[in-house]
């Protein structure tokens, strides 16, 4: 297997190498709906109501991003990116090691495989992350966290990168602003990309497991902590909660050119609940893809850290009685952050109390 974070591809796919095992197509899939970036930055009305559809239903969808600019640097810049990410995960873990920060009380840096909690149990993940805090690629950090030289000569294609996926929130959180009917700028003025937060872009690695281990989960059930989540995947392996009484769990199909769009905890408690943050995990990808090494790269969109996290105020959220509740009246989001992410990383875990104080609307979610 290598090194500890089970990177090596001995017994697995390299995708450097060879092509990528097809998703299978006899397996049942989650039912997101493809929306255009093109169309809602065009303004388009239809587009704009099928988003806020998605965003109160199942909470994901696809964003076909061909066809204009925006979109098609932000597709150059994955492509990019996942070959570094690939890069970084096959350095010698000792240089890996070094980029743990988790004892500052961070989620920046390097987590190796089984560094953090899936569960109330204490049950190990099964995978290796390396964070790349916004503020750092951009320059806002004034004390920014060392990175090895690999994506230290990367900085331009990060800061790129970041820049990209700014367009797409923004275009996001425009469209979502106005079907709330909140004042002009709401959601757009609580995720300022020159503002301090706790944004990252994030690469994943998964190792192929034993046969004997398919199956299993190497991220548990949970909802996102912040705002939006765009994610590019090549491989299948996560999973959706379908609504219903059954709790069904369904895969998410990786499509060519389009992102995985999901909102996270905090659009939930802005909205009154109205919007949701949909349970989700990973478990082995289907089929022969269970051989490959899972790469992810994810861009995590988090309010400003300054934001109070409570319900808004305005718009049709003035007409809705939910009944819900601000999570933590008063929590500033870098509180709410910090208090989340570390309630995983096994240095802080000290028991099921942990885990539930880490936890955000999902405990609301998990009867849907």
């Amino acid at each position: 297997m290598g090194d500890a974070t089970g990177t090596a591809h001995t017994n697995g796919v390299n995708t450097k190498s060879k092509t990528l095992p097809p998703f299978p197509e006899d397996i049942k899939t989650a039912p997101l709906v493809t929306l255009h970036l093109t169309k809602l930055l065009a303004n388009d009305a239809d587009e704009n109501a099928r988003l806020f559809e998605a965003s109160k239903n199942l909470g994901f969808f696809y964003l076909d991003m061909r066809g204009c600019p925006e979109g098609e640097t932000l597709l150059k810049g994955k492509d990019a990116l996942f070959e570094t990410a690939e890069e970084f995960h096959e350095l010698p873990l000792e240089e890996k090691l070094k980029c743990d920060y988790a004892s500052r009380g961070t989620y920046a840096g390097y987590k190796g495989v089984g560094r953090e909690v899936i569960d109330r149990k204490g049950t190990k993940d099964r995978n290796a992350i390396y964070n790349m805090p916004k503020d750092d690629i951009l320059g806002i950090n004034p004390d920014p966290y060392p990175v090895p030289p690999l994506i230290e000569a990367k900085h331009d294609l990060l800061e790129q990168y970041t820049k990209a996926n700014n367009v797409v929130l923004q275009t996001l959180f425009t469209s979502l602003n106005k079907s709330l009917q909140l004042p002009q700028g709401t959601l757009n003025n609580m995720h300022r990309l020159a503002e301090s937060s706790m944004c990252h872009v994030r690469f994943i690695c998964a190792p192929p497991q034993p046969p004997a281990d398919r199956g299993v989960t190497s991220l548990g059930e949970h909802t996102d902590f912040g705002s939006l989540t765009i994610l590019f995947n090549r491989v299948g392996g996560l999973q959706v909660q379908l609504p219903g009484e059954e709790k069904e769990w369904v895969y998410v199909k990786p499509v060519e050119g389009c992102a995985i769009i999901n909102l996270g905890d905090a659009m939930v408690v802005f909205s009154k609940g109205l919007l949701r943050s949909n349970l989700h995990r990973v478990i082995t990808p289907p089929g022969e893809q269970a051989n490959v090494t899972r790469y992810s790269l994810v861009y995590f969109c988090r309010p400003e850290n300054a934001v109070v996290m409570k319900a808004l105020k305005g718009g049709i959220l003035d007409q809705l009685d939910t009944g819900a509740k601000d999570d933590v009246p008063g929590e500033s989001s870098a509180e709410w952050m910090k208090r989340r992410h570390l309630g995983r990383k096994l240095e802080y875990f000290k028991g099921p109390e942990t885990w539930d104080n880490a936890r955000g609307t999902e405990g609301t979610r998990m009867a849907v």
